[in-house]
């Protein structure tokens, strides 16, 4: 066990297994197993790094070992240290508080287990995308990509192996790879984890705020870049078969401005790439919507190219991921089964290869530079399949190819998009660690019942409290529910999502469902008022998005996340802070009041000016359909929300005067 130092790493021996310790900055330590006969360096975070031509291979800071008869312990500069017994590895913070004990590493059939002690009052957040809770305790997860469609127990489009603890520490398994997470699931006081197909990376965050926390793994993976302005606003996608045809998108915008309601981009679905076929309507349709001042976006799946497309743009076999069959692979075994009912043939482009990459660059130029598409939607990222057969141009294993993939393609696609003057974005429902670094992410699939509404907002504080601050989704559903019974609701549904829709990042109108122009006239006012007040928000929504590309912390954010000390927050999954000053309380089931946490401080309902303490429970707070509990906490910092609110007035005084009606 006694340990090998260089100054900067420590080699030990624990229970028969290499390991490999080091800090890569204060607080932040790196643990790794042998494979085979080399630690492994790349990682998930170098391998992205490297990937995007960022520098990978940092130096680990001065660490100094000192060694007992039966444990050595490890030191770094600002006072965070582990020591090594033969029972143990146990990290210690700055104030000599133990964060986490590891009491076990091995290796076995290629994959590597680690087991970690857990304290009992202990919650924890993260692991990427998920809909069903945001405590994950008591949880056994696969950190896999896979298309469930409205299921919401085991389902994740973006899986990230990022676990948050509510006593303010964290851990990484640094891998794409699949992996499994038992959370307390099998024992009460251990966390499991199993690395398949790879050596174990484990990293350990020791403490501080947890926006120290965030911001320490966004320098290991990645802050997000600031999305452009427009893409704050509203987004209208879809409405098969509508969307089909020109004629179909001029009646939409023609619906718009008829209805007086603002929107800001229309993403084409009905016209996708690789089709020269459609140029003539789609530069048609891209030439009206920029006359209005809007922007254009397409759909695509990511990086996939159809059977024609040599003939159409160019693209031919040479281009793509091959295998030990060809060019064309099956899908991965997690598609969805509504859509699906069998696995598909796909064709994608090998990132791994300059040619390629630059051909799908030139493809793309044409739609940017000559149609004047400012982004894209990209769809099923979680369907490239990860086996030992398929060959990338660069050799690289492809066994966490079904997250690595989507993650790159996303961020190679936004900044082509972004090399626009006004911005680009793409709008992703997949990825890895990582997925930060392309905004925004939509949150899949749901149906436009009640149930929805609330995984959706579950899905959002998951993702923020694992590195991703930008989160959208299809407001108040995709789908009609199922239910005949529900759907009698369905306005009040709408009307309950878009409330909570105006108060988040963007508004998307996306789906299967009535369109807003649609609805009786009650229901279009209620629309035009909350998606003016959306507008009203842009300023707000931009600074606080500002400060999430400079930290780490979400737009959308979990009440821990506001105050880590209070314990009343850590399980409250249906309210959240939108930004440092405003929490946000919606009405997520089929009734007019509901309970309302406030934390620490004064806080003031922007909708009719009342004050409340905080540190208490607002009991059966009364809240019309029409209406939504906003309250703004005094004296948070803003250069703008004074100029916000006092400009959207009159949408807020609408508003409550359409709460009033019977």
């Amino acid at each position: 066990m006694m340990p090998q130092s260089d100054g900067s790493n420590v080699f030990f021996v624990f229970n028969g297994v290499n390991l490999l310790l080091n800090c890569v900055e204060d607080g932040v330590w790196r643990l790794r197993n042998k494979n085979n006969s080399a630690f492994d360096n790349m990682g998930a975070a170098q391998t992205l790094a490297r990937d995007l031509g960022e520098e990978y291979d940092k130096a680990p800071v001065h660490i100094e070992c000192e060694t007992g008869s039966e444990s050595f312990t490890v030191r770094e500069q600002s006072g965070s240290y582990v020591t090594v017994d033969k029972n143990s590895i146990s990290f210690f913070d700055s104030s000599c508080l133990k964060v986490r004990e590891l009491i076990s590493v091995k290796n076995e059939n290629g994959s590597a287990f680690v087991r970690l002690k857990v304290f009992e009052d202990e919650r924890f957040y993260g692991t990427g995308e998920r809909f069903d809770c945001v405590n994950q305790r008591g949880k056994k997860l696969n950190i896999y990509a896979v298309d469930r469609w409205c299921q919401t127990k085991g389902n994740s489009y973006i899986p990230i192996p990022f676990l948050f603890s509510s006593r303010c520490n964290a851990l990484l398994m640094n891998r794409y790879e699949h992996s499994v997470f038992d959370i307390c699931s099998s024992k009460k006081d251990e966390i499991v984890i199993e690395q398949k197909y790879a050596p174990a990376d484990l990293y350990i965050f020791t403490g501080g705020s947890p926006s120290d926390i965030l911001s320490a793994y966004c320098r290991l993976t990645g802050f997000a870049p600031m999305p452009p302005e427009w893409s704050f606003g509203t987004l209208v996608c879809r409405y098969h078969p509508e969307f089909q045809t020109k004629e179909g998108v001029f009646a939409m915008t023609d619906a718009m401005k008829e209805n007086d309601f603002p929107w800001d981009a229309v993403i084409l679905e009905g016209f996708r790439p690789y089709n020269k076929d459609n140029l003539p309507e789609l530069r048609e349709i891209s030439d009206r919507v920029h006359s209005l001042g809007k922007k254009v976006m397409l759909y695509e799946q990511c990086g996939r190219f159809p059977q024609n497309s040599e003939e159409l743009c160019g693209l031919d076999d040479s281009y793509a991921v091959s295998s030990n069959e060809g060019v064309w692979l099956d899908e991965t075994s997690s598609y969805n089964l509504v859509d699906n009912f069998s696995k598909k043939k796909m064709r994608c482009i090998d990132l791994t290869s300059e040619r390629s990459r630059e051909k799908w660059s030139e493809f793309w130029d044409g739609y940017i530079n000559d149609i004047g598409v400012e982004g894209a939607k990209i769809d099923f990222c979680e369907q490239f399949p990860d086996r030992e057969s398929i060959e990338f141009a660069d050799g690289r294993n492809p066994m966490a190819a079904h997250h690595w993939f989507p993650t790159l393609y996303n961020v190679f696609q936004f900044r082509h998009f972004n090399t626009k003057p006004q911005g680009g974005v793409n709008f992703s429902r997949g990825g890895g660690i990582g997925a930060q670094r392309y905004p925004f992410v939509w949150a899949g699939d749901q149906r436009r019942e009640f149930f929805f509404l609330k995984v959706v907002i579950k899905a959002a504080l998951s993702l923020g409290l694992s590195g991703v601050p930008f989160v959208s989704w299809d407001m108040a559903g995709y789908q009609p529910s199922f239910n005949p019974v529900d759907r009698r609701f369905e306005n009040k549904v709408f009307i309950r999502g878009l409330e909570f829709t105006a108060f988040s990042a963007n508004i998307q109108t996306h789906g299967k469902i009535k369109r807003p122009y649609d609805f009786d006239g009650h229901t279009k006012d209620v629309y035009r008022a909350y998606s003016h007040l959306h507008e009203c928000l842009k300023p707000y929504l931009i600074e606080q998005s500002a400060v999430s590309c400079k930290t780490g912390v979400p737009l959308l954010r979990h009440l821990f996340l506001f105050d880590p000390s209070d314990e009343k927050t850590f399980d409250i999954e249906d309210e959240y802070m939108l930004g440092g000053a405003l929490l946000v309380a919606p009405v997520l089931r089929r009734r007019n009041k509901r309970c309302i946490y406030l934390p620490k401080g004064q806080w003031i309902n922007i909708f009719n000016g009342k004050e409340y303490k905080g540190s208490q429970v607002l009991r059966n707070y009364k809240v019309p359909l029409e209406s939504v509990p906003v309250f703004r906490l005094a004296g948070a910092q803003s250069a703008c929300l004074d100029e916000v609110l006092e400009n959207a007035k009159p949408l807020l005084n609408k508003i409550n005067e359409l709460s009033k009606r019977k």
